[in-house]
């Protein structure tokens, strides 16, 4: 039997991309697939007809109405949720997107935030939405965005003087989520131009983890990470459920982001107790060792009941779930960036074994260090 012929209509230009086309490409090599990748300004009538496949995998791009050939075909949407029209379609969870963003900023103390899009794409919507949504709940402050959902964006020559204008009336310190990290880098432009600071007026948040987006970013910009080459895996997952004749036809999967990996940009809290702040700077720094509520109360010359009183007026949390706050943070990132055992992980991290790291882990970040590590490191690959 000739092996099964995939088309997959996806350019190589952004980080996203190219990691559901790795996703794809891991699957289709394991399964003895030939893939046929074409850009989606390919002309999808004349493929079909000239190159009959036996399973389609097409991106956002192809918005139109699929040729009846495909859609014969096993038929998977990535990044484009087309199951209503009974598309199979694998997505990331926008609504999580946004959770994480929003989480980043509250954490770091920040009580005033925003949002930054440059149209109405679908998964910017859902986003802003989302972040919306977030602080409603919670009660928090949320300025204006640039432009609000369902009307005309200025023209792009008029793009400096409104930017710069709803920058600098921001309120400050103002946590500022825009719903992609190139977008993110635009605010960071129009910031340096109207003299506002990163972090310490607006602290900014993208979303996509692009490494070359995120490191000519001045400050290097912080962003969540989306598991783009798991959007791959798990459409190529589904083209081989619908080759082994098993129903996908409208099957939607939802694609959680991993994390959200901080840089210069929001790496500050916007705490206005100096007190509590200098505490934070403290608990931060020290995030390799163990930490209790006196040894802090020490390195800042004052009580213990001060400094919890501090910290629940300003953060909401004790001085003790800050410092697990940090010392997770600090063994997310020896995760993601090293090869190091878990016990060596947890000892580097303040913990005194790999057991309590795991609870504590899990406790935080919501799933057990080892798992979170080989979704990272799927992530970092899709860099590459």
């Amino acid at each position: 039997m000739p092996a099964p012929r995939v088309l997959v209509v996806l350019d190589t230009l952004s980080t996203w991309s190219r990691g559901i086309l790795r996703g794809i490409a891991h699957v289709a090599h394991g399964q003895g697939w030939t893939l046929l990748h074409y850009n989606p300004n390919a002309d999808l009538e004349w493929l079909a007809r000239a190159w009959p496949v036996d399973a389609a995998v097409l991106g956002p791009s192809t918005s139109g109405p699929w040729p009846e050939q495909l859609k014969r075909c096993v038929a998977v949407s990535v990044n484009a949720d087309r199951s209503a029209e009974g598309i199979a379609s694998v997505c990331i969870d926008e609504e999580k997107v946004a959770e994480l963003a929003f989480s980043h900023l509250v954490a770091r103390g920040f009580r005033s935030l925003t949002t930054f899009s440059f149209d109405d794409s679908p998964f910017a919507v859902l986003r802003e939405r989302q972040f919306r949504r977030c602080a409603a709940q919670a009660g928090l402050d949320l300025a204006p965005g640039w432009w609000a959902e369902g009307l005309t964006p200025p023209r792009t020559e008029e793009h400096p003087t409104a930017i710069g204008a709803w920058l600098t009336g921001l309120p400050r310190p103002c946590g500022v989520f825009a719903c992609c990290d190139a977008w993110a880098g635009v605010v960071a432009r129009y910031a340096r131009e109207s003299g506002l600071r990163i972090p310490e007026d607006l602290a900014l948040v993208g979303v996509d983890n692009d490494a070359i987006e995120c490191e000519i970013v001045a400050p290097p910009l912080s962003s969540v990470s989306v598991p783009w080459r798991s959007v791959g895996e798990k459409a190529a997952e589904l083209v081989l459920h619908g080759l082994r004749g098993k129903p996908i036809d409208g099957k939607l999967v939802r694609i959680a982001p991993l994390d959200v990996v901080t840089r210069r940009s929001s790496d500050t809290f916007a705490v206005e107790d100096p007190l509590v702040s200098t505490a934070i700077a403290w608990i931060h720094e020290h995030a390799g060792r163990r930490i209790t509520v006196p040894m802090v109360a020490r390195a800042v010359a004052a009580t213990r009941q001060r400094l919890e009183r501090g910290f629940r007026r300003a953060l909401g949390r004790t001085v003790m779930q800050e410092a697990r706050r940090a010392h997770v943070e600090r063994a997310r990132r020896m995760l993601s960036t090293t090869d190091l055992p878990l016990r060596e992980v947890a000892k580097q991290s303040g913990f005194t074994n790999a057991a309590l790291l795991s609870v504590a882990f899990a406790r935080e970040v919501g799933s057990p260090p080892g798992a979170y590590r080989r979704r990272a490191r799927g992530v970092d690959a899709d860099d590459g």
